[in-house]
């Protein structure tokens, strides 16, 4: 089924799913709660399945979007299993040719009314700003910030519920990375990892390893290179529930227990000037308890990738 013809003043909203129907209907009572749903075109991207194991859980999905029966969503089942690394990089390139600017949302995220107001307000604020490369909708929780009315503007990127534009995403490519040389050079690993903010570095060090599928580090990557910045807001204006499950998650993972949820944003907050970077709501996040404890997942499952890959 394919997308309505574009051309709408709200950007269309790609959505990413695979085999978990109750987290995808969740996620879709939200959007539909969102200021604009009726007026933005949604394009739901269903991966194929893995194997036998999994054909029943995806045709599920299937059949639960195929019900929706909205005028403005549409789909593309995949018939083979691309992984969410392919999914994301084909589904986002086919949104920005055909649209050229993207909200991505996938399947585990619950959204604030205000979210899609809020990207694509960004998305008018910051089109022609160069410096802007992503509108980011989640933030690490630093109390401090919460009750904040302005956005932030900070050098990295986040993947759990992002847009962007054409002009952005046509400069990266799943095999962007640093060269073996800047890579092992400490003063690279500070940067990109943001003084400590998170180990990024660790992460792409994985990806290039074939140790974990991952588009979204070498989309900041590119990021980065670029010296571009990110949009965040001062509290999210969407969260996480999938981190138990999915292709990242898992059983154990300790963030659901650890970590407390702010209510989502409630309104909308004003612009910052992208040139002016708020070093002191990086160092904020940096202490946050939701960033020490999403260092140390980090950490412990890249050691246990690295004792498999041992093995």
């Amino acid at each position: 089924m394919t997308a309505s013809a574009p051309g709408r003043d709200r950007a269309p909203i790609a959505v990413f799913a695979y085999n978990r129907s109750d987290k995808l209907s969740a996620m879709l009572t939200s959007l539909r709660s969102c200021t604009g749903f009726r007026e933005s075109d949604v394009i739901i991207f269903v991966d194929g399945p893995k194997g036998p194991a999994d054909a029943a859980a995806v045709e599920q999905v299937r059949a639960f979007v195929r019900d929706l029966n909205m005028p403005n969503v549409s789909w593309r089942f995949r018939d083979t299993n691309c992984g969410l690394r392919n999914s994301i990089y084909a589904g986002v390139s086919e949104v920005m040719e055909a649209y050229g600017r993207a909200i991505v949302l996938e399947d585990d995220l619950v959204l604030s009314p205000i979210a899609l107001e809020y990207f694509n307000n960004a998305l008018a604020r910051y089109e022609t700003d160069h410096r802007v490369w992503s509108i980011a909708g989640y933030i690490y929780d630093a109390p401090v910030l919460r009750n904040s009315d302005k956005s932030i503007a900070m050098p990295y990127a986040h993947p759990w519920g992002w847009a962007t534009w054409a002009r952005a995403w046509s400069e990266f490519s799943l095999d962007n990375r640093p060269s073996l040389r800047d890579l092992r050079t400490s003063s690279f690993r500070a940067a990109f990892d943001m003084d400590g903010l998170y180990p990024f570095t660790l992460q792409l060090e994985n990806s290039l390893k074939g140790r974990v599928n991952s588009w979204f580090i070498h989309w900041y990557y590119t990021v980065f290179s670029h010296g571009g910045v990110s949009i965040f807001p001062p509290r999210r204006v969407c969260d996480n529930y999938g981190l138990n499950d999915g292709s990242h998650g898992g059983a154990l993972n300790p963030h659901m227990k650890l970590v407390n949820r702010p209510a989502l944003l409630g309104e909308l907050p004003q612009f910052c000037d992208p040139n002016t970077v708020n070093f002191y709501a990086m160092d904020e996040l940096r202490r946050c308890r939701e960033v020490r404890v999403q260092r140390l997942i980090a950490r412990i499952g890249s050691a246990k990738r690295t004792l498999k890959a041992l093995r």
